[in-house]
């Protein structure tokens, strides 16, 4: 009796850590500066998730994990939007949208609100020049 009654409080501090864990790293995710909700369809599925700008990537961390590491990062230089569309919710739109992007050649979907778009346009476009380049656009 005495051990089911520790493997059961074993079990009960452990579930507690992880969802202590789990919910610290949502905090930190979502408080980072230039972070924004995001979700990413994976062909079959949307998945929920954190994005989070930085210098040079976009950083996306799915929010059903305890990884510190995101889930997908695109270059900045590489990642583009190709159109915007907003959802509709019983014949109403949304303020949720979903962007068509593409990155090295791979088109994929992306939904958030219509701030965190505007935002994710402007990065894209306020990228520095290329070192690499002598183009003047």
């Amino acid at each position: 009796m005495r051990i089911a009654i520790a493997v059961g409080a074993v079990a009960v501090v452990l579930a507690l850590v992880l969802i202590a864990l789990f919910l610290w790293r949502l905090r930190t995710l979502s408080h980072r500066v230039g972070s924004f909700e995001c979700a990413k369809y994976t062909g079959n599925r949307w998945l929920a998730g954190i994005a989070s700008y930085t210098r040079d990537h976009l950083d996306w961390y799915e929010v059903v994990s305890l990884s510190l590491r995101p889930t997908t990062r695109w270059e900045r230089r590489e990642l583009d939007i190709l159109d915007r569309s907003r959802r509709e919710v019983d014949g109403r739109l949304s303020s949720v949208s979903e962007a068509r992007c593409v990155y090295r050649d791979e088109e994929f979907l992306l939904a958030a609100n219509d701030q965190s778009l505007d935002g994710l346009r402007s990065w894209l476009e306020a990228a520095p020049p290329d070192p690499n380049t002598s183009r003047i656009v």
